[in-house]
């Protein structure tokens, strides 16, 4: 038999035992996703998805078990994600709504983030404040309180998880687990993932309590990229929230930018079919930004930059100062209010307050104007600026803002027209429409907070415009602590784990002369211990250098009288194992903390430092905690530094030192 007859033979019998032959390989007559065309990959987003449907295929929803209590009924279930490669796939998810509801209910669908799994808490959330909300497992791991035998997420013969397949969600490559045998976006983790998380709003649509054309998406970090990625991709989704992530890449200007601190391309199809700043581009809906000042996930300079892209006509954002991948109080309501206006009707979201900012002055000391809406309710107005161009060891300094009528207006001195110039401000508003938070932030605030874009200059920008630099350095860090504006504060109410950090020390005006003794005055009544943490180069802020984690224990004598606690460079010890050499100098330090406890690695051993006594005070801070006056002493400044203050004594500094900078309306 001649060979290409027996070749003709053997594809029909493929085909009457229901497989199709692409030219990228075997997939089944039945697999949800059709083979490739001519071997041809998709090359957009718009070709990725354009022959899927989520509703085509059978659900086969289950529920696995069902509990109430007070207010919603809560399901445990499972529906079919699709089959691929022959197999079939399962996600298993969390369900939940109010038990007595009139009509029809808005809903949710949540995506947690990495290393998570779907949250029963999330669910609850969304059923506390009248919405069906759904929340999908998609990295596979056990169910929250599952019961022997009960099942979990079941990929089939692909994998979108970290645990069996971490390795696609930055590659394209073909493997055992992928769909495609050559480099295509089908074979990408997060790919996956979208079409799990379309079938869950198909399960929605489907619930008899639920208003098949109000359904909102929102997930945290790795879930906020997926709550992007499915509202570009799907037209369904009438409102968003992402939180730290589904900020999308570095465009070009700000990738170029030196020391810029954003993560490296990934391959040239990857960033046409993938990423997250070719969804935002399909987006038409309203959008609020979660996130934080200083997240490593949701880059905030990269989200300002494409976010421009939206075709969107209402869009939000509300950015917690300071912190790295978590929100205080008054911006994560933000989120539920946004949802309240844009699927319920039922409040009135402020529109992004406006900013601009002026470089030529009479002072020659750029400018900036905040215009907010709802006058009425403004509460407070600050406005940052950052002279750092590291995204994520930036120290945003609070201006000292003043209103003038409708706008709030402020000042922001440079230390030098070397360094570029960010500037944002955040809108505090009166919090008086009822909202329950989440179980381990159930109280909400009375403000909340609604942020505004993002200027920037560039050195040759503020060169040619003559702006005039003030390279004053203070030794005074902070003098008073009154309302730790500069920091940012975690586990606070803790008698023994709070802590509180500030980059400042980052920041040219408040940098350590060479050599300088970092002082603090602290008063306590009993004996207590005080930890001084420090991050070195983290992030990779000074290429080049080494870095590390590092702490310094000083024990405090109680006392109804001030004390003060130093240390020098010296006084530092390694975290663990994980930092490699000593600390050498304030030169490349990104961070500084204050703590009551801290777990350090010694003798290959995890221990907690001061050991706990029940009996012993020294163990125990609770707050308030009075500190004040943390500075630099001794040492100096390099020569090739202007530095007005190296004669002038600390009560010279302190009366030029502006501690107070942001105005709050009576």
């Amino acid at each position: 038999m001649e060979r290409g007859t027996l070749k003709i033979r053997l594809i029909a019998i493929l085909l009457a035992a229901g497989v199709m032959l692409g030219s990228a390989g075997a997939i089944n007559a039945a697999d949800t996703l059709p083979p490739l065309k001519d071997g041809k990959v998709p090359q957009n987003v718009k070709e990725l998805w354009a022959n899927y449907d989520s509703t085509k295929e059978p659900l086969e929803a289950k529920v696995v078990r069902e509990w109430k209590d007070e207010v919603a009924t809560y399901r445990y279930l499972t529906y079919t994600i699709g089959t691929f490669k022959g197999k079939k796939s399962t996600m298993a998810a969390f369900y939940a709504f109010p038990t007595k509801h009139k009509g029809k209910l808005p809903a949710l669908i949540q995506m947690h983030g990495g290393g998570q799994r779907a949250s029963i808490h999330s669910v609850k959330y969304g059923a506390d404040n009248g919405y069906a909300t759904l929340s999908i497992n998609w990295g596979g791991r056990e169910m929250e309180g599952a019961r022997s035998g009960e099942p979990t997420t079941d990929w089939g013969a692909v994998d979108a998880t970290q645990k069996g397949h971490n390795s696609h969600y930055g590659s394209l490559m073909p493997d055992k687990l992928t769909i495609d045998t050559v480099e295509s976006p089908r074979n990408n983790n997060w790919f996956l993932i979208i079409i799990a998380a379309k079938r869950g709003i198909t399960f929605l649509q489907k619930q008899d309590e639920v208003d098949p054309d109000r359904i909102g998406a929102f997930g945290h970090s790795m879930g906020g990229k997926l709550t992007v990625m499915l509202t570009g991709a799907d037209k369904r989704i009438k409102a968003a929230v992402p939180s730290c992530g589904g900020s999308g890449s570095a465009p070009d200007h700000i990738r170029n930018r030196p020391n810029a601190g954003v993560r490296r391309r990934q391959s040239e199809l990857y960033h046409k079919t993938i990423d997250d700043a070719l969804y935002v581009k399909e987006i038409a809906i309203p959008m609020l930004y979660l996130g934080p000042h200083n997240d490593f996930n949701g880059i905030l300079d990269n989200m300002y930059a494409n976010w421009r892209g939206l075709k969107s006509k209402t869009v939000n954002y509300t950015v917690t100062p300071h912190m790295n991948h978590r929100a205080i109080s008054e911006h994560l309501f933000a989120g539920m209010l946004f949802f309240e206006d844009h699927l319920k009707g039922v409040f009135e979201f402020p529109r992004t307050p406006t900013i601009s900012a002026s470089l030529k002055t009479k002072d020659s000391v750029p400018s900036v104007v905040v215009k907010p809406d709802q006058i009425k309710n403004v509460a407070k107005v600050d406005i940052y600026y950052s002279v750092d161009p590291h995204i994520l060891t930036r120290f945003w300094r609070t201006a000292n803002t003043r209103r003038n009528g409708d706008a709030w207006e402020a000042g922001c001195p440079i230390f030098s027209t070397d360094q570029p110039l960010y500037v944002m401000a955040n809108v505090y508003y009166k919090l008086d429409h009822p909202v329950v938070g989440y179980r381990w932030m159930a109280k909400a605030p009375e403000t909340f907070g609604v942020s505004s874009e993002m200027i920037s200059y560039t050195p040759r920008q503020l060169k040619a415009a003559k702006v005039k630099a003030s390279p004053n350095r203070s030794r005074m860090i902070e003098k008073d602590f009154d309302d730790y504006q500069d920091w940012y504060r975690l586990s606070w109410g803790n008698p023994h784990w709070w802590s509180a950090y500030t980059r400042k020390i980052k920041d040219p005006a408040y940098s350590a002369p060479e050599g300088a003794k970092l002082m603090l005055d602290v008063k306590v009544a009993h004996d207590a211990v005080l930890f001084f943490e420090l991050q070195d180069n983290s992030w990779n802020a000074f290429p080049g250098q080494n870095g590390g984690q590092y702490y310094a224990r000083v024990n405090i004598k109680g006392s109804d009288k001030w004390r003060t606690a130093g240390v020098t460079v010296a006084d530092f010890k390694l975290f663990g194992k994980r930092t490699k050499h000593p600390l050498k100098s304030w030169r490349h330090v990104t961070e500084l903390g204050i703590r009551g406890r801290v777990k350090v690695e010694q003798g290959g051993k995890q221990i907690e430092l001061p050991e706990l006594k029940p009996s012993d005070k020294t163990s125990r801070w609770s707050p308030p905690r009075a500190f004040g006056n943390l500075r630099w002493e001794g040492g100096k400044y390099s020569g090739t530094d202007n530095n007005p203050d190296s004669a002038k004594t600390t009560s010279e500094i302190e009366k030029r030192d502006q501690s107070k900078t942001s105005t709050a309306l009576k």
